[in-house]
């Protein structure tokens, strides 16, 4: 079965800093702009936010028409050891998402979600966790191509490459040395758009803006799929099953 390389976008959004007004409409002219982009080019990428008062989810949704995928942040360190507290927070940011339009596939944590609390994730159905949530999420970049399965049919994204430190290379050279990591045809690679990132290094849109537009061409060519983070779920339960099937047959 031959499955084009699979590039999952994500664009982590910072939330608003308080009492910094250019800093805030900096950010959200970025929001917007890259909004746009998107659209032009029909991209429907990851979007990982972490305010709270989902305050950005009224605000992503007001700026793009087309359909994007929503992975609200979970940070903190004892909702993952209590389970009581981990399913109340969950279970309230879903309720309140779900208020705004949005499902919640894909749940960003900056900590392991412990495997007692991999059922609650069933339970919500969500089935892609993201442990890459910015700049600051103590992790380091790692050039892990394919998703780590957990239980549960539960899968873990990959960790991104660190596209905003390469970010003053031509954005012709990033796209080639991301095609050259394209080894096998069920590769997963993870972009993503960190904004605080952006801001704290003073990197322009049009750099992304370029990126982007570079990727769709490549898209185009039918060379490479984008896709948000969800979209991998189905590709890989697809391909674990045809898997099973094959060791079956044979």
């Amino acid at each position: 079965m031959s499955i084009n390389p699979q590039i999952l976008l994500s664009i982590n959004v910072p939330t608003l800093t308080p009492g910094d007004s250019a800093r805030s409409s900096a950010r959200n002219t970025i929001i917007q702009q890259l909004a746009s982009e998107l659209e032009q080019h029909e991209f429907v990428a990851t979007w990982i936010l972490h305010d709270q008062g989902l305050d950005d989810v009224r605000l992503l949704t007001e700026s793009i028409s087309l359909p994007q995928e929503i992975s609200l942040t979970l940070s903190q360190k004892n909702q993952q050891a209590q389970p009581a507290l981990f399913s109340r927070t969950l279970s309230d940011l879903q309720s309140r998402s779900r208020n705004l339009g949005v499902r919640i596939t894909t749940l960003s944590t900056n900590h392991s979600i412990k495997d007692r609390n991999l059922r609650l994730l069933v339970k919500h159905r969500i089935s892609m966790v993201n442990q890459h949530c910015g700049i600051h999420s103590g992790k380091k970049s790692t050039r892990v191509m394919e998703p780590s399965s957990l239980r549960f049919g539960i899968w873990e994204v990959p960790a991104p490459l660190q596209w905003v430190k390469q970010l003053t290379n031509p954005v012709r050279e990033l796209v080639l040395k991301s095609n050259m990591h394209f080894k096998t045809p069920r590769a997963f690679q993870h972009i993503q758009i960190d904004i605080q990132a952006m801001l704290e290094n003073n990197i322009s849109i049009l750099k992304i803006k370029s990126l982007l537009r570079a990727l769709n061409r490549t898209r185009l060519r039918g060379k490479i799929d984008v896709t948000p983070i969800r979209s991998a779920a189905t590709l890989l339960r697809h391909l674990q099953t045809t898997n099973r099937q094959y060791f079956q047959a044979a």
